[in-house]
């Protein structure tokens, strides 16, 4: 069969195979699954017993109560309290105090019965756990739970919390080998193994809810770009510390002005960010001067309190620093520097509240005449500074280990419905979404350019060859060129062909069929194929990521103790 095809149908053709290749090829795969959990006031009600009131995660545990975790760098196993924990024995606080049950129930998040849940052998939980174990916490116990995170189930080995007063609700694992996030991954329950935390807050006058993230970060929680930083295996001094950072300059300000130095550069501090504790800790030095401070520009006389002096009042689960209210409002704020580049502001009432603790009923209280400052009245062990929730209030946290870099952001204070972002690829190839993406579309582009250069040269041979010999078509003959001179062999012929051989009536050659230059392919919007760099315009005060590793320099190091 013989087609007759004008350059013209020759490039329509040509053109679209390959516009549909571009289309085929820049399609990206579906975004991988994130879980979204929600982080904040933790209520579980007892029938038969006192209600939990906490603050935390709360979960589901299969054929047990539900109980309230918050997360943990401390541990790659989740922990969980077991009701042994509020047994005899262990109803004296680390402080001396002695507890009513209602008030351990409500300190631990609640507790699950050991015998309702599956056994499993504890093995191997010493090696994972070297943060928990250098608590001098034994691990006695292990259960085989089945968790439920809203919609989402998981099945995986957890370690009892039975005894000891180092803790006070249970941890959901998140160190660097997190037992969760690689048991997630592996049912395709999420997609990466990182987690996205939006801290809230727990001031008294702005308090909000926060969010973790499981398999990306919360794309809602942001206000500026991130900043990125390494996550460290090494231990700092004894303690697990995956999330270090470099503090370069730390002020107290009054009515947002600097009244007090207390690091500059010149002296660095490198500290832990450790979202399962709430306050500040601070070494024994640094601990005494914010005394002074207080009292310095409140013109208190009246020295800190013990937590055994307000006993009869409230049970305080983390005791900062507490004093009789003073005639003077402190109104202070920290400002902090993080490796030269990143500035936080940590305002007065995130910094500074009435004393809150649990009542003999394990419910939430105030207590009006006492102020605390939320920084732990005691200093923190090995002298190792950590930065608690007080200090994420203002930040987002943002940890990938399958990059193993952690990155901080200015929060979203008004942030609304989140909006989860996976930071993982397409499962088939395990690449990032954005860069598998970018990589398509580049492909497609290569492919599109490759076809139009030799449709360019195609009918640019055409033209020549059309303008030598003067023919005005082409013949596809079995996919092959070939060019065919007219026969004339009937009458009307004939008469044609006399007519060409007049003098004057050589025929003049049409018009070449016109040809549309293809200059390139546009309209195709790139994404970042890195999830951590946002689209937001740098500035002085948010500039892009620069990538920096965090030093290990410092001049304190370490903690042994979780509370």
């Amino acid at each position: 069969m013989v087609l007759h095809m004008r350059p013209t149908l020759v490039s329509t053709v040509l053109l679209s195979n390959a516009i549909t290749i571009v289309a085929q090829t820049s399609t990206s795969c579906p975004n991988p699954s994130t879980i979204e959990l929600k982080l904040g006031n933790c209520t579980i009600l007892g029938p038969e017993q006192a209600d939990v009131n906490s603050w935390g995660i709360r979960i589901g545990v299969l054929n047990s109560s539900g109980l309230c975790v918050v997360p943990s760098t401390v541990v790659n196993t989740t922990f969980l309290t077991s009701s042994e924990i509020c047994g005899d024995g262990q109803m004296v606080d680390v402080n001396g105090i002695t507890m009513t049950a209602a008030q351990c129930r409500s300190r631990r998040g609640g507790y699950i019965t050991r015998s309702s849940v599956p056994t499993a052998p504890t093995d191997s939980l010493d090696q994972q756990n070297q943060g928990w174990i250098g608590i001098k916490n034994v691990i006695q116990f292990a259960a085989n739970a089945t968790l439920q995170l809203l919609t989402e189930t998981v099945t995986m080995v957890e370690g009892l919390i039975t005894d000891g007063q180092q803790s006070t609700t249970s941890h959901l694992g998140l160190a660097s080998s997190s037992i969760l996030l690689q048991t997630l991954k592996g049912t395709g329950q999420i997609g990466a193994l990182s987690w996205g935390l939006n801290s809230g807050s727990q001031s008294v006058e702005f308090p909000r809810d926060g969010s973790l993230v499981l398999g990306g970060y919360d794309s809602a929680s942001l206000a500026g770009s991130f900043y990125e930083y390494d996550v460290v295996l090494d231990k700092l001094n004894n303690r697990i510390c995956p999330l270090q950072i470099l503090i370069t300059g730390l002020t107290l300000n009054i009515n947002g002005e600097v009244v007090e130095t207390i690091v500059d550069n010149s002296d660095k501090l490198a500290a832990c960010i450790e979202p399962y504790d709430n306050l500040f800790r601070l070494p024994k030095s640094d601990l005494g001067r914010f005394k002074d401070f207080y009292t310095k520009y409140t013109n208190s006389t009246a020295g800190a309190l013990n937590p055994s002096d307000y006993k009869s009042t409230l049970l305080n689960l983390e005791p900062g620093i507490v004093y009789p209210k003073p005639a003077g409002a402190f109104n202070a704020s920290l400002r902090f520097t993080i490796n030269n580049e990143l500035t936080v502001d940590i305002p007065h009432y995130e910094f500074e509240r009435p004393l809150r603790g649990l009542d003999e009923n394990g419910t939430v209280v105030l207590d009006q005449r006492n102020t605390e400052l939320q920084i732990y009245g005691s200093p923190a062990p090995e002298d190792a500074p950590v930065l608690g929730k007080a200090f994420l209030s203002q930040l987002y946290l943002f940890v990938d280990y399958d990059r193993m870099k952690f990155s901080l952001a200015p929060q979203n204070l008004e942030a609304g419905t989140p909006l989860p972002k996976s930071s993982g690829g397409c499962p088939s190839s395990g690449t990032d979404t954005d860069t598998d993406s970018h990589t398509n579309l580049r492909t497609g582009l290569i492919v599109v350019g490759a076809v139009l250069g030799a449709l360019l040269f195609l009918l640019v041979v055409l033209f020549v060859i059309h303008k030598v010999r003067g023919l005005p078509e082409c013949l596809v003959v079995a996919g092959t060129w070939s060019r065919k001179r007219k026969q004339v062999k009937d009458p009307v012929d004939a008469e044609v062909a006399a007519e060409l051989q007049k003098p004057n009536g050589a025929s003049q050659p049409g018009s070449p069929a016109s040809l549309r230059a293809v200059d390139g392919v546009g309209g195709a919007q790139q994404r970042d194929p890195n999830p951590q760099a946002l689209n937001q315009p740098a500035s002085p005060r948010n500039p892009a990521p620069l990538g920096i590793p965090v030093s290990n320099v410092g001049r304190r190091a370490a903690m042994t103790d979780v509370s």
